[in-house]
């Protein structure tokens, strides 16, 4: 038996020599003949259908124009473009259309937007066509960084969660960050901040979260790299709360006299400010009343003793209402100053040697503690025809010292100045107008010269 399967054997591997040995040669010479076919071949034909741009795939941002031919070898073939829906444009007007030349056809675009974006075909009648009857390119439409309708100023409430909302727009996605008054927002991990696709969520804001909030949008492709950002103001709304403490619950003027009563306070949205006199509307044409965002300041000429009393300011807004009481009292008019002298001059400022006698009328805190000092150039005091409404004006207080110097003036220049006093219930009359120069620099140089030699000189004979 062990023969027979070995006789068996022998004889197939001698079959499949034998086959070998015939087909081996006449397959060498199938190889040698395929390549001399291939070698004497003539080259594949052009194709039917070209694009210029040839470009297999094409990158524009939206609202970029574009155009790209489609070019056939037979000038008198049709063609036709299909959209990435599959769509035959035809269309030679709008946006998108076709512009037909012999030989090209054209697809132009205006205006691209992101629903261009795909695979577009230019095709003709495969009957006509050797090869290739189609030919396509891929449209890749990126947007600008945008920010929508994002609102430059917001309000949440005091106490409450909010959203600072920033509509980020761009084809690819940007990457979106925060900042808040310049310091960069961590929102990972974080309790109080977490970024949101439609901006910012803030957990219980207070006070301290108000302010300028910087939206910044990034992003980085391997074809391109941009940024952009937004800064918006947030405003936490809250009560009215006061401003100052400073503002005293008793003022002081005189029949004949003005007075100023403020109050201010800070609230969100911005208060309302209304003054009252002893309960009642104040009436007349004695007063003025300057208002701003966040304060209300009341003038008042005093013109006979009816005007003095108790004035009232109330603050309010929709979370809210202050008020606050002014009782305006009879004062004694200060006397004016009786001596007005200029002590030192300088390059850019004059010292004054001002003075006031003690009012006997008067109570200790109805006494002058200091002074005001209107002064323009002469050159201004004749441009402006002596309207001295124009003219700039120093406080001056005893507690600050004795010292009543005028600083930032031009050297060599004459000035014309009136003081008045001040006490509580308000200004003097004013004095009369002097004259004074300040110094040139040169003079000032020579002076300061000599006064150190004679500093040298006392120190030397003291030495001595």
């Amino acid at each position: 038996m062990d023969s027979f399967i070995l006789l068996c054997c022998l004889l197939q591997l001698f079959r499949n020599a034998a086959v070998i040995g015939v087909e081996s040669p006449s397959m060498a010479v199938g190889d040698g003949a395929g390549e001399m076919l291939a070698s004497s071949q003539p080259p594949p034909p052009p194709s039917a259908l070209t694009l210029t741009p040839s470009t297999p795939s094409i990158t524009h941002f939206v609202n970029d124009s574009f155009i790209i031919f489609c070019k056939t070898v037979q000038k008198d073939i049709d063609t036709k473009w299909r959209d990435p829906r599959g769509q035959t444009r035809e269309n030679t007007k709008g946006r998108v259309h076709i512009e037909k030349k012999t030989g090209l056809l054209a697809l132009v675009f205006e205006h691209i937007s992101l629903d261009d974006k795909g695979n577009w075909t230019c095709e003709m009648d495969p009957a006509a066509a050797a090869r290739e009857p189609t030919k396509s390119f891929e449209l890749l439409v990126n947007q600008k960084i945008s920010f929508d309708k994002t609102e430059l100023v917001q309000s949440v409430r005091e106490g409450r969660d909010a959203l600072v909302n920033c509509y980020v727009k761009g084809q690819p996605a940007p990457e979106v960050s925060w900042l808040h008054n310049g310091e960069y927002i961590n929102t990972v991990n974080s309790t109080k901040h977490r970024r949101l696709s439609d901006g910012l969520f803030i957990r219980n804001v207070s006070q301290t979260d108000a302010g300028e909030y910087t939206c910044r949008a990034m992003r980085i492709t391997p074809t391109f790299s941009d940024s952009d950002q937004i800064t918006i103001l947030l405003r936490i709304q809250h009560k009215p709360h006061w401003s100052y403490n400073e503002t005293l619950p008793m003022q002081y003027a005189y029949v004949g006299g003005a007075v100023n009563l403020s109050c201010d306070a800070m609230g969100e949205p911005p208060p309302s400010f209304t003054w009252l006199h002893n309960s009642k509307g104040i009436v007349g044409f004695n007063h003025r009343i300057f208002m701003a965002d966040y304060g209300a300041t009341l003038q008042l000429d005093i013109r006979n003793a009816s005007q003095f009393g108790d004035y009232k300011c109330k603050v309010a807004n929709p979370l809210g209402m202050l008020e606050r009481i002014i009782k305006l009292r009879t004062g004694i008019k200060p006397i004016g100053p009786t001596r007005i002298q200029l002590k030192r001059l300088y390059p850019d400022a004059l010292e004054l040697d001002l003075r006031s006698p003690r009012m006997t009328n008067a109570t200790d805190e109805m006494q002058i503690f200091g002074y005001r000092v209107a002064y323009m150039s002469e050159s201004d005091f004749k441009y402006s025809a002596g309207n001295w409404s124009h003219a700039k004006q120093r406080d001056f207080s005893f507690h600050r010292g004795h010292r009543f110097i005028v600083p930032h003036l031009k050297s060599n220049t004459t000035y014309l100045m009136r003081v008045a006093s001040r006490n509580l219930a308000g200004l003097s009359d004013w004095s009369t107008v002097r004259k004074f120069a300040t110094a040139t620099a040169s003079s000032w140089k020579a002076i300061s010269w000599q006064l150190l030699m004679i500093s040298f000189i006392g120190l030397a004979l003291m030495w001595y």
